[in-house]
């Protein structure tokens, strides 16, 4: 712990004007996100678009798509240990540290939206009900965060040299059996819990566990190419090689390939199902919700389109791109899926219910969004990375996708 501290302490002394800025950046938000957290917590709900009609919205949202997060950044460790693509090694930790933040922050915004925090934590094992969805969803979040925190001490263990043959065969078996757990437990109970309830059709599906799990696998994989792109442009040479990015492109488009159709067939049912439930949903989602509907399917096409031009998937900027559009679909699509759920009266003669955030549930977002990257800013230059073993002359990737080496004489880098 000592060494930990001294480093943090070595890290934010060398801190650059730019970091500075990050960091204070982030420290706005936070205080914001401090702020509304205040006003929530002596108003109450009252202060927010939750309403008894629908009691769901932004914070559960946020949270299904940051499990999603959280879920999908395992495919790295498989990778790595379970194919034995080594070019995949330098993400692990990182990889790692993102699945654990993501989870906490997704934890947090549930306690946010039952309001009161302590229940949100004691309630689900004290009092625990074994015929409930949402307690087998709260064990799997404890078991998975155990799995993340395991699998995290196993690495950087490895990456200080201290790791012994039993700590390796260890991780190796952590990060293999953190995939289908993730996929399978995590997000099949998650989606298991929204499909079961009847009474809400836009929910009542067979396909939304796997639509869940497959959502993951785009977030995961389009998060873990920003970080990799960002840390380079921070470390000033490349995490991985471009033939490492440019996989990770084509199973981003894989992936979204598997999603797109479960998509398109929900909203062909919609449309076609000639049901109140289905005709109302269909009228949110190409109306009021229409801006998040174009954002889901738009980023969808786009991602595709860049991904399948051989010559963009090799260039670092269109597949930051194709990352980030893909990034924003997935956010699109679970807003969607939780507002437009929720908006759907539940009998006849109910009146729809239009939900749209308030100013304090966006704050309060920006402000645990803002402390989670502040998290891993940190985290990231305490905790050793494994890429500290990789070759120190690698060459970082430019903005086109292509290698050069830095400089010494003050010049422009070679292209």
């Amino acid at each position: 712990m000592t060494d930990l501290a001294a480093a943090g302490r070595t890290a934010i002394a060398k801190s650059s004007t730019a970091s500075k800025v990050w960091y204070g950046g982030l420290g706005v938000f936070m205080v914001l996100g401090l702020y509304a957290f205040i006003r929530q917590e002596v108003g109450g709900q009252y202060v927010t678009g939750l309403t008894n009609a629908t009691p769901w919205g932004l914070y559960v949202a946020v949270f299904v798509f940051l499990v999603g997060i959280s879920a999908g950044s395992t495919i790295i460790g498989l990778m790595v240990h379970g194919f034995g693509r080594k070019g995949y090694a330098p993400l692990a930790t990182r990889a790692l540290l993102v699945g654990l933040i993501a989870l906490a922050a997704a934890v947090t915004f549930i306690m946010l939206d039952v309001g009161r925090i302590e229940r949100a934590v004691f309630v689900p094992l004290l009092d625990r009900n074994l015929t409930s969805v949402q307690f087998y969803s709260s064990l799997s979040y404890i078991l998975f965060g155990l799995i993340l925190l395991m699998g995290l001490y196993y690495t950087v263990k490895a990456s200080r040299g201290m790791s012994t043959a039993r700590d390796a065969k260890t991780g190796r078996w952590l990060a293999i059996a953190a995939v289908p757990f993730a996929l399978v437990v995590l997000q099949g109970v998650d989606g298991a819990l929204f499909a079961g309830i009847q009474a809400r059709e836009f929910w009542n599906s067979a396909l939304l566990p796997p639509h869940f799990a497959v959502g993951a696998l785009v977030s995961g994989t389009a998060v873990m190419m920003i970080v990799a792109v960002v840390a380079a442009r921070i470390r000033g040479r490349d995490l991985v090689s471009r033939d490492v990015l440019t996989q990770m492109g084509v199973l981003l488009v894989l992936f979204i390939a598997i999603a797109a159709p479960l998509d398109f067939f929900d909203f062909l049912v919609f449309r076609y199902s000639n049901t109140a439930g289905g005709d109302e949903a269909w009228q949110f989602l190409a109306g009021a919700q229409l801006p998040f509907s174009i954002l889901h399917v738009g980023g969808y096409v786009a991602a595709i389109a860049i991904l399948l031009s051989s010559k963009r998937r090799k260039d670092v900027r269109w597949l930051t791109a194709a990352a980030a559009v893909a990034l924003v679909a997935v956010a699109a699509y679970r807003y969607n899926l939780i507002v437009v759920g929720m908006e759907l009266p539940l009998l006849p003669f109910f009146a729809n219910q239009p939900y749209w955030p308030s100013g304090i549930e966006v704050m309060l977002t920006l402000g645990v969004i803002a402390l989670g990257l502040c998290a891993y800013s940190v985290l990231t230059r305490v905790i050793p990375m494994e890429e500290e073993d990789a070759d120190p002359a690698a060459s970082p990737l430019d903005a086109t996708g292509q290698t050069w080496t830095p400089q010494t004489t003050g010049q422009q880098p070679a292209k």
